[in-house]
């Protein structure tokens, strides 16, 4: 019995010092200057294209984002189970565009390019998943298959077709302030 106690207390002991040797030997970030460079674009080359046929497809009284968090689009009611996990799902993903009430600033549609790369299966589980946050939050989601070039006018028409969609169905619906 005593053996016993004896290789728990030395596990223990081990134990314990593995934890004080991760935490002083792991290699921390040196005081001083951070590693982090600024990007040359923000867009890429497809995306930029797109956003200037975008600019000129929209009303004056939309504003264009780009690269916004569905974390900035949705929120999870007080009282979700689950909500970090909730959360964690949508906290690193984003919508490439989405368009604006210029008044209020309210998300009236997000955009999705999707180029090539959405046509693997774990793009597709991830693209099945952002579809599902969008119609469950209220939020239409156009997605237009990236090109070479766009048509203003067509582009337009898809817009006021989405949007339509949603202003016949909750025309007076407005997202609660945090």
């Amino acid at each position: 019995m005593g053996f016993f106690f004896f290789i728990i207390a030395v596990l223990i002991i081990l134990g314990v010092l593995a934890v004080f040797a991760k935490e002083f030997l792991s290699e921390k970030p040196k005081p001083g200057k951070l590693p982090y460079h600024k990007k040359d674009y923000l867009l890429t080359q497809a995306e930029r294209s797109f956003y200037g046929v975008l600019e000129e497809a929209i009303d004056s009284d939309l504003n264009i984002f780009a690269k916004v968090r569905l974390a900035d689009l949705v929120y999870l009611p007080k009282g979700t189970q689950n909500w970090q996990s909730h959360q964690n799902r949508v906290n690193a993903k984003h919508a490439d565009f989405v368009l604006c009430d210029k008044k209020k600033l309210s998300p009236v549609l997000a955009i999705e390019l999707d180029d090539s790369s959405h046509k693997s299966s774990s793009r597709q589980e991830r693209d099945n998943f952002v579809n599902e946050v969008f119609r469950t939050a209220g939020l239409p989601l156009l997605r237009i298959t990236a090109k070479r070039s766009y048509v203003s006018k067509e582009l337009s028409e898809m817009i006021q077709k989405e949007i339509g969609k949603v202003n016949t169905k909750n025309e007076t619906t407005e997202a609660p302030c945090k």
